[in-house]
């Protein structure tokens, strides 16, 4: 018996596949697959599409604030609903520190972090950390001690950096950073209180760039007084 083996007959999940791939290329190319059959069009409206949809950061920047762009807002919600951790992230961050509601931006940020998005747990490991209580210092403190035992402080502050520059600054709320309170609490300790000079030096004297991995940090011997170097980093990203 004769059956069809056209692309139209094949499984409904090898055409989600097939269309997830190319969401995670080009969401243009999206499009244009969506359109060519309906097929293509069912698959695409599954979650793990969208979930797979690669969005320029400029995109989405754009797609939200343009009232010419309502089927790009669209297509962000949908990406929302469906779970994109990266756009759920670059949500959160607008509104943490961008002019949102920062309820809502904080809700939608441990939401990401529980799903292991490294530059949303190295963000909310910097807001501990910026707090006056030592319970939050040191909740943020042994996030801080395993992004840096896996390497990951570099990429995650290249992302956050990508969500927050490129933005209008008057909009910026730049986190405050009270050199009275610190992580490093001990008096005892040779490099407490130094941080923000080594910076200076490490950044204006050898013209440090936040593409430099550890930022100069790495001779620093105490995680404590890292933890205070890199929040110097963290609060000059906004810069």
């Amino acid at each position: 018996m004769y059956r069809p083996t056209g692309p139209a007959n094949l499984p409904h999940d090898v055409w989600t596949l097939i269309v997830g791939r190319t969401a995670a290329q080009s969401v243009r190319d999206l499009c244009s697959l969506r359109m060519s059959c309906t097929t293509a069009r069912n698959a695409g409206e599954e979650d793990f599409v969208y979930r797979c949809a690669n969005i320029p950061i400029w995109d989405q920047r754009w797609w939200s604030v343009s009232p010419m762009h309502q089927p790009g807002r669209n297509f962000l919600a949908r990406c929302k609903q469906s779970g994109h951790l990266e756009v759920l992230f670059r949500s959160a961050v607008s509104d943490l520190f961008l002019g949102g509601c920062r309820f809502a931006g904080m809700e939608t940020m441990h939401v990401v972090v529980a799903h292991g998005h490294p530059a949303a747990q190295y963000t909310v490991a910097m807001m501990l950390m910026l707090r006056d209580d030592a319970e939050s210092k040191n909740k943020g403190l042994q996030t801080f001690r395993g992004l840096e035992a896996a390497g990951a402080l570099t990429n995650c502050k290249l992302v956050f950096c990508g969500v927050v520059q490129g933005t209008w600054r008057h909009l910026r709320r730049l986190p405050r950073l009270n050199a009275e309170n610190q992580v490093c609490s001990s008096h005892a300790c040779p490099s407490r209180g130094n941080m923000g000079a080594i910076y200076r030096h490490q950044r204006y004297g050898r013209r440090w760039d936040v593409n430099d991995s550890d930022g100069g940090a790495a001779h620093i011997p105490y995680v404590h007084c890292r933890a205070d170097y890199e929040l110097i980093l963290f609060v000059h990203l906004f810069d």
